[in-house]
């Protein structure tokens, strides 16, 4: 079992609150976790724990300006996504645990992936439910009526308004993630991030890489992406 301390970090804009997943045997390997939109940390807890289970710590934040989280603030798109995720890292790093990867489900898995493409020392990033650019479901979403996506979960931006304009930073930043190890989940029921386009961002990105396909809807892919995480760990580590 893993022991899981609460730590909350003071910023000059949006504190964060930040949940440790203490393995009871660490194999010095930690990961820094992020949720998706409209979401908390509450949803990788599955994931997080059973990681931890393993030897695996992990730090799993809440993003700013999400109501289920204990973050507070305000989304303010993706920058302050990246700078939550980075001040994790640094978090990690100042109380000695080597902050060797970054993980996240949709939102939280483009958040890794630019995190990690800004920070040499990261060894790799895990994307589950994660598409290139703007996913071509939120048009389809949009002309059935679905033009929210729980945005009033959230203090700041729209779902549509973080993704656009995504495309050119996936340009811009994949290539940096060269000669480091990344997983792409896709899951195979997923209505708002399609396989496709998971698949899509996975050939895009350069190697070493690895895809897979679970069988999840999105909402839960973090979850049911467990064995698969621990697995691509466990050959590294």
């Amino acid at each position: 079992m893993a022991t899981v301390e609460l730590f909350r970090l003071a910023a000059e804009r949006d504190p964060l609150a930040v949940l440790w997943y203490q393995p009871r045997r660490p194999r010095g390997v930690s990961l820094v976790a992020g949720h998706g939109y409209s979401s908390s940390k509450h949803n990788l807890d599955f994931l997080c724990s059973f990681l931890s289970s393993h030897g695996f710590g992990v730090y799993s934040l809440d993003f700013p300006g999400h109501k289920l989280g204990a973050s507070g603030g305000e989304l303010r798109g993706v920058d302050g996504c990246i700078e939550a995720m980075q001040r994790v890292v640094a978090f990690a790093r100042e109380r000695g645990d080597d902050a060797s990867y970054t993980l996240g489900h949709s939102m939280g898995g483009m958040t890794a992936i630019f995190a990690a493409a800004q920070d040499a020392e990261i060894l790799g990033t895990v994307a589950i439910a994660t598409g290139y650019g703007r996913p071509t479901s939120l048009e389809a979403l949009q002309k059935v009526g679905a033009t929210d996506f729980r945005a009033s979960y959230v203090v700041g931006v729209t779902l549509p308004e973080l993704v656009a304009g995504v495309d050119a930073r996936y340009a811009r930043l994949l290539p940096r993630l060269a000669g480091r190890r990344a997983l792409y989940v896709a899951a195979s029921r997923d209505g708002m991030v399609s396989p496709r386009s998971v698949r899509e961002l996975y050939e895009r990105a350069p190697d070493p890489k690895t895809f897979a396909m679970i069988d999840s809807d999105h909402t839960y892919a973090a979850e049911h992406a467990k064995a698969t995480v621990l697995e691509w760990l466990r050959e590294r580590h």
